[in-house]
């Protein structure tokens, strides 16, 4: 079992932080239909409107794009950065700059295409970056008024202008078919990586309250050991001199049982604290391992019954000390709720083993709200290791608690 401190954030961890892996796929495939749509509309131009262009260049161009796209599919195998992303963007706008300037400048109906980079950039982008962006869109612009070459053409003025608009509503096809599919899926993309990093907020604060609690608990164990210690001293004595009265002697062996109790539990967290950090003992075959956490816990439940329904071939499991705790943990609440009809099971759910713990009691509905401290800290253990732990409705009536744990490969 793999355990260890909670992953931080170092510092600048945020300027160094980049797109999530699925928003940097869709830039790729956008890319890759801008290009295609770039070769299919110069054939267009070639073959339909006849025009002469600098083929030479454009297909220079054209490799290029299809290079900056090798390149942003070998940034995936590397997380890309935030700056990485914004000069994928600005390659991306230079060399729409550079098409449009071979085949028509500035009057070339397609060069509202320089938006796309930028629409793009500011769905991807911070505010800093999506302004420098912008600021290079606009250079890009004014460079293409400034350096106009025009497009020789043989149509009429009349001819022109049709073509222009005819152009303008293809290119407001495109370009918004592009957004569509791909801007807006890069939102989906961000939205999902936002409640991703705020449920792993949610869990950072619940350890931080485990944690507190947990201190507070091994503060009140050790603060504990010494007044248990003399009471089991006075204790001792008392049965002693008592031993045989009927009336003082079963009174007596009660708060000897229990005061044992509560020592195996101050035992436990001793054991616990000597071996937090440690690696797990070796493998145990699943059935034995469960058997013996319930033979320990039903020591300090002797009025317990506990039906054991383990199938052979269970995978085995590392013998863990923060998972005996959880299945503990289990005991305890379905003790609590049906005294003496408790249920343990086991079963493998593709690469975990699925433990569940029944009870015969009110249910879900009977307890009170909340999961309460024991589940609290049985569920983040398990979550810790990648397991999960639900709670539901046990048919028939009680309530049936289970326990995913993933099973380490190589055990």
């Amino acid at each position: 079992m793999h355990t260890g401190p909670m992953p931080t954030s170092p510092a600048g961890a945020g300027a160094r932080a980049g797109p999530p892996p699925g928003a940097w796929r869709l830039l790729l495939w956008g890319r890759a239909a801008l290009i295609a749509g770039e070769a299919a509309l110069l054939a267009l131009a070639e073959l339909w409107l006849g025009a002469h262009l600098p083929w030479a260049a454009l297909a220079a161009l054209l490799g290029l794009h299809l290079a900056l796209l090798a390149v942003g599919l070998g940034l995936r195998r590397h997380p890309p950065t935030l700056t990485d992303t914004a000069l994928q963007l600005a390659l991306d706008a230079a060399l729409i700059g550079a098409l449009v300037y071979f085949t028509g400048g500035y009057a070339n109906p397609f060069i509202s295409l320089l938006l796309l980079p930028l629409v793009l950039g500011a769905v991807l982008l911070p505010s800093r970056l999506s302004w420098a962006l912008a600021l290079w869109v606009a250079v890009l612009y004014t460079l293409l008024m400034r350096h106009y070459r025009p497009l020789g053409l043989e149509l009429s003025d009349a001819a022109a202008v049709d073509l222009h608009l005819e152009g303008m509503w293809l290119n407001f096809l495109f370009t918004a078919a592009l957004v569509a599919a791909f801007a807006g899926a890069l939102a989906n993309a961000l939205r999902q990586r936002e409640q991703e990093l705020a449920h792993a907020r949610e869990r950072r604060l619940r350890d931080e309250q485990l944690f507190a609690l947990g201190l507070q608990a091994a503060g009140a164990a050790h603060e504990l050991a010494t007044p248990l210690a003399s009471a089991r001293l006075t204790l001792d004595e008392l049965r002693a001199d008592y031993r045989g009265d009927e009336e003082l002697s079963p009174a007596l062996e009660l708060m000897h049982a229990q005061l044992t109790r509560a020592e195996a539990v101050l035992d436990r967290l001793r054991t616990a604290a000597r071996t937090r950090g440690r690696s797990a003992g070796p493998a145990l075959p699943s059935q034995r391992w469960i058997a013996r956490v319930v033979e320990r816990w039903g020591l300090l439940h002797p009025q317990a019954r506990v039906a054991l329904d383990l199938p052979d071939g269970l995978p085995p499991i590392e013998d863990d000390p923060m998972l005996e705790a959880v299945l503990t943990t289990l005991l305890d609440n379905a003790q609590e709720a049906s005294p003496g009809r408790v249920q343990v099971s086991a079963r493998v759910d593709g690469a975990a083993l699925c433990l569940e713990v029944a009870d015969a009691g009110p249910g879900l509905g009977g307890k009170s709200a909340g999961w309460g401290v024991g589940l609290e800290l049985a569920s983040a253990a398990l979550e810790r290791i990648g397991g999960q732990l639900h709670l539901a409705a046990r048919p028939g009536g009680g309530t049936l608690a289970r326990a995913r744990i993933p099973l380490v490969e190589g055990v």
